[in-house]
């Protein structure tokens, strides 16, 4: 449903001014001459009908007058056009349930369900009823209505999951529910502390109360936290979330082949490390050992904390190394100098292929040449030919990663123009400024190694460019000033990063920094995943991926539950509470973002502008006749 909002409503107050013409009209009416007559040859002189048109002629003059000063006022008042949800039939009661890895733990989830179910048989009669589930998603089970029948059989149906904990998404989902109606929204949920995230959006009504049913949770918790292959080793890390010291065993499987266990004793909140050898007896030769493959397991027996962590999965198989490609002005390497060093640091399986190329070795390129690349790194635009820019198109459309470093060597005009019809973000130059950057999420795969940004926070820009995000695009990280500084858009399996200034220390010293060598890194690995060639995804990376060993793209890939959300650490409702109200502040600053980005592209003051001036000039020609 579409409405009519102003940007600046106070504005509207200026309408008033239309009592000046009304009352212009209404006290200063041209009256006609009253003439005395005897004689009846005179009457058919009165000027009855000339007075009726002047009369239908004043009130139109009126009008255009009235018009022409609501036209200006709503021009002021800066309209445009929003969708707005239609309000519920009746208030509402909506369950929103935790289904994330930390219910794990014992009893957790069927005391969830049990209180679910509870608040939906004694909400109000007069209420529809709904359930949602999240985790690191929201999913609807019943939607909205009178039919408690399919509310309770959707809970009962529902399974505890292994996601993360995410209070903003899930809540801002919830919202969306209500339309523009008002209701009751139950958050059932052990409270874990890490559920929010680091920058908050969107927001719950002030006409939606919500309501927080703590299922409690343990107190402590062991998880293993990471497993790799080191040579012939296979390498788990345990980690505890206890004030007190752990004793367990990490048992090494393969293939659901028992390898061995090795004992470990977990400091209080510590990490502790086991190494078992990746090994196995041939069965036909008892004298030698052969090296084992497929899908390997590390698992350990934590009865007091989260289920859902004690086992992590990796994958044997030759891992495929990601080929990075960077667009130079020249194609000498030295111009993505700190990139290739940043790289070279890189070494063994999580290692990188590097080379760079000019735009117009870039265009020569066979279309199979490209298909190969995992990601292409733009550091100039110079000599890429219309060839080439099609070819960066494709290469995007058929999944590949895309990283444009909007410095001084690459035009805007040229990246726009080669990336048109598949992404919408473009940027220009802005006036030197000093900035710093933080990013938006720092739970984002790109930003989840600096533990909160604090290192990012170091970096000194004297120059960036000013981006203008496409309708699709996210921004993950912003400078101080409040603009975009790294954006991501996807077209179909493709990713696209831009990242608002240079990488080469010519618009800031980023690379000098500690924080450029895992930034460079984690950013291409996450642009490198879009080409498949990750072993390893988190739960929520798959839709509908459970942890363990499945595959993709015709490859083994290994899926675990994501180490963050092993923290027991919980807060209480009232802190809850307040992250909500952190939230709606954030929304209304959102909101307003939002609103100015509408009213800038739909342009309606113009359209009222330009009706005034035709309203004018009307009331200008019929004035003139009635003068």
């Amino acid at each position: 449903m579409l409405g009519l909002s102003f940007l600046s409503p106070l504005f509207l107050l200026g309408a008033a001014a239309i009592a000046i013409p009304i009352a212009m009209h209404l006290f200063y009416r041209r009256a006609e001459p009253i003439i005395e007559f005897s004689a009846m040859r005179y009457l058919r002189r009165a000027p009855v009908e000339q007075s009726r048109r002047r009369r239908l002629r004043e009130l139109l003059l009126l009008a255009l007058r009235v018009a022409a000063l609501l036209l200006l006022a709503g021009a002021f008042a800066r309209p445009y056009l929003t969708e707005s949800a239609a309000a519920l039939d009746a208030p509402a009661t909506l369950v929103l349930i935790d289904t994330s890895a930390s219910l794990s733990g014992p009893g957790q989830f069927e005391r969830a369900r049990e209180r679910a179910a509870e608040a939906v048989r004694n909400a109000p009669a007069a209420d529809l009823v709904g359930v949602m589930a999240f985790g690191g998603t929201a999913e609807v089970l019943a939607p909205l209505s009178p039919d408690r029948a399919s509310a309770l059989a959707a809970i009962a149906r529902l399974q505890g999951g292994a996601g993360l904990t995410r209070y903003r998404a899930a809540l801002r989902r919830a919202a969306e529910q209500f339309g523009g109606g008002s209701g009751r929204l139950l958050v059932v949920t052990d409270l874990q502390q890490s559920g929010w995230d680091a920058v908050e959006e969107g927001g719950v009504p002030e006409r939606i109360a919500v309501d927080v049913e703590d299922v409690g949770g343990p107190d402590v918790n062991a998880a293993v936290t990471s497993l790799r292959v080191e040579g012939a080793e296979a390498v788990a890390i345990v980690q505890s979330f206890a004030p007190r010291p752990m004793t367990d065993e990490v048992v090494f499987d393969v293939e659901g082949r028992r390898l061995g266990a090795v004992p470990v004793e977990l400091p209080a909140g510590g990490t502790v490390e086991a190494r078992f050898p990746l090994t196995v007896r041939s069965p036909r030769n008892t004298t030698s050992d052969q090296p084992a493959a497929g899908a390997l397991s590390a698992s350990i027996v934590d009865r007091e904390g989260f289920a859902a962590d004690n086992v992590r999965y990796a994958v044997l198989d030759p891992a495929q190394i990601p080929s990075i490609l960077a667009v130079t002005a020249s194609g000498h390497p030295s111009e993505a100098l700190y990139l290739e060093r940043a790289l070279a640091a890189a070494e063994g399986a999580g290692g990188f292929r590097f080379r760079a190329v000019s735009g117009p070795a870039f265009s020569a390129l066979d279309p199979a040449d490209v298909g190969d690349l995992s990601v292409v790194v733009v550091f100039g635009s110079r000599g890429l030919e219309q060839r080439g820019r099609a070819r960066l198109a494709d290469f995007v459309r058929s999944g590949g990663g895309l990283l444009v470093a909007a410095g001084p060597e690459v035009e805007a005009d040229v990246i726009r123009e080669a990336l048109a019809g598949v992404v919408g973000t473009s940027w220009q130059p802005r006036d030197d400024r000093p900035l710093t950057f933080a990013p938006e999420d720092s739970r984002h795969p790109i930003f989840a190694v600096f533990a909160g940004g604090g290192s990012l926070g170091h970096v000194r820009f004297s120059r960036a460019a000013l981006v203008a995000a496409g309708r699709n695009a996210d921004v993950l990280a912003r400078y101080s000033d409040g603009s975009p500084a790294l954006v991501e858009e996807r077209t179909g399996a493709g990713r696209v990063l831009l990242f608002a200034s240079d990488l080469n220390n010519r618009w800031n010293d980023f690379p000098l920094q500690p924080a450029f060598v895992p930034f460079v890194h984690e950013t291409l690995r996450y642009l490198t995943s879009a080409r498949d060639t990750r072993t390893e995804y988190l739960v929520g990376d798959l839709p509908g991926a459970a942890p363990g060993v499945t595959t993709r793209a015709g490859r083994r890939v290994a899926v675990n539950v994501d180490a963050r959300e092993s923290d027991p650490t919980r807060m209480s409702a009232d802190e809850f509470r307040a992250g909500i109200v952190r939230l709606n502040v954030s929304a209304v600053r959102q909101a307003g973002a939002e609103a100015r980005d509408q009213e800038a592209g739909q342009r309606l003051w113009q359209y009222a502008l330009l009706l005034m001036v035709v309203s004018l000039a009307a009331e200008g020609m019929l004035g003139r006749r009635l003068g």
